[in-house]
């Protein structure tokens, strides 16, 4: 019972720490990149052309406003990249903080378990 109690905390480690290092990469990504792909990309967005199929499914006064209200926050998510960015810089630490914090309250209830299971393992005096 112990050896499955630290196993499955080993696990659940290993998923929580490859969970933390892939959002850290994608913070450190996202405060690496410019504004300016994103710029050309929410452009190129608004040009797209609708598929044919839409219009069976979804009325056409619907579809206009729709592309417009999305198209219209990705510009403004893109604008408030200037402001966001210098916090984009503590997030990587922050992420790492929140796994050490998570990763002890993990150890300290397989610590727990490892007792409790030991406790009740033992043999009535």
């Amino acid at each position: 019972m112990k050896l499955l109690i630290w196993g499955v905390t080993g696990f659940l480690a290993l998923l929580w720490t490859g969970a933390a290092a892939m959002l850290a990469a994608a913070v450190n990504w996202l405060a690496s990149s410019s504004a300016d792909p994103a710029i050309r990309g929410v452009q190129a967005m608004a040009q797209w052309p609708l598929p044919d199929w839409l219009g069976v499914w979804v009325p056409p006064g619907v579809i206009e406003p729709l592309k417009a209200s999305i198209s219209e926050l990705l510009g403004s998510m893109v604008t408030a990249t200037s402001w966001i960015a210098p916090l984009l810089g503590w997030l990587s630490p922050l992420v790492w903080v929140i796994w050490g914090l998570v990763l002890v309250l993990m150890l300290a209830l397989a610590g727990g378990f490892h007792l409790l299971a030991a406790r009740s393992s033992r043999p009535a005096a």
